[in-house]
């Protein structure tokens, strides 16, 4: 058994086909399903079985799979391990971040990561961040950069930078002339909310409901430029994150706090690990070295 086969057979469970695996795997659906069968052999049980659904994973099979993504991740680790002491180059990070992370964890600073160990070559990918965070990790993702951390599985998060939720209105807006405000004043203004995850709400809609009303939400948009402009054309008022308003600075508009508090942090996420990896150990103490300096900044 090599990993190799283990990843074949995650694609034929995720995939319920051996034909539609094979087509992903850009190998024949005969080779496949030969590798399939000496897997089996080798573990000595049946993996799948043809149900209505198409391939089925049998009892042994779904305990394979439980397993399976850490075994390969942790020989991922091994060869990480093995090129460092080696003094070999190239050896790959994958890091994935959110689109509101990086107005506050510029993408240049993560990139000065390779720059200070010069054999670790670092791939970032970046998502928007109403795309479902766990999802983040079935993507072979060694480090996450996110808002939050909650309905993460066997991760560990550290927080990386301290934010909060924040109002944005035009400073033509009557509540412009405030600096802070409370969360009751919001009740029948038509809002426009940053876009949330499949299932979830916005942390402000929470509050305002534990505070007694339902909050009129005109708009859900994934770009906060986009709702600064309909903040200044339609006098609606915008729900951000104060490091956001902190990077995207407009003159025509008017931050406000709001004095009950709405944390949104950032955090860094990593795969929970016995023993984790030296190329991870590396970046998170690069990361909380860049989050005390940012925090004696302000």
């Amino acid at each position: 058994m090599n990993t190799e086969a283990l990843q074949y057979f995650i694609k034929v469970y995720e995939k319920k086909s051996v034909s539609l695996a094979a087509k992903d795997l850009f190998i024949t659906p005969q080779g496949l399903s030969k590798t399939i069968k000496q897997l089996e052999m080798d573990l000595e049980a049946e993996l799948f079985c043809r149900g209505s659904r198409g391939m089925e994973a049998t009892e042994c099979g779904e305990l394979l799979y439980a397993r399976a993504k850490h075994i390969c991740y942790l020989m991922e680790d091994i060869k990480k391990e093995i090129s460092i002491i080696n003094g070999r180059k190239n050896i790959l990070l994958n890091v994935v971040v959110t689109y509101a992370t990086t107005s506050a964890v510029p993408p240049d600073m993560l990139f000065g990561f390779s720059s200070v160990y010069p054999s670790i070559k670092m791939k970032l990918r970046e998502f928007p961040d109403e795309y479902p965070i766990d999802k983040l990790f079935e993507e072979q993702a060694d480090v996450g950069l996110v808002l939050g951390h909650e309905d993460i599985e066997n991760c560990e998060y550290e927080l990386v930078v301290p934010g909060e939720v924040v109002i944005v209105v035009s400073k033509k807006h009557p509540l412009a002339v405030k600096n802070e405000i409370s969360i009751l004043e919001l009740e029948n203004m038509p809002l426009v909310l940053k876009s949330m995850e499949s299932g979830k709400q916005h942390s402000l809609v929470d509050k305002c409901l534990e505070y007694g009303f339902a909050p009129y939400v005109k708009h859900e948009m994934g770009n906060i430029l986009a709702a600064h402009i309909l903040c200044e054309a339609n006098g609606y008022v915008a729900v951000s994150v104060d490091f956001i308003e902190d990077a995207v600075k407009n003159d025509k508009l008017k931050v406000i706090r709001l004095k009950e508090k709405i944390p949104q942090n950032i955090y860094m996420i990593t795969r929970k690990r016995d023993i984790q990896s030296k190329t991870v150990t590396l970046f998170r103490s690069y990361i909380k070295q860049y989050s005390k300096e940012r925090i004696k900044s302000f």
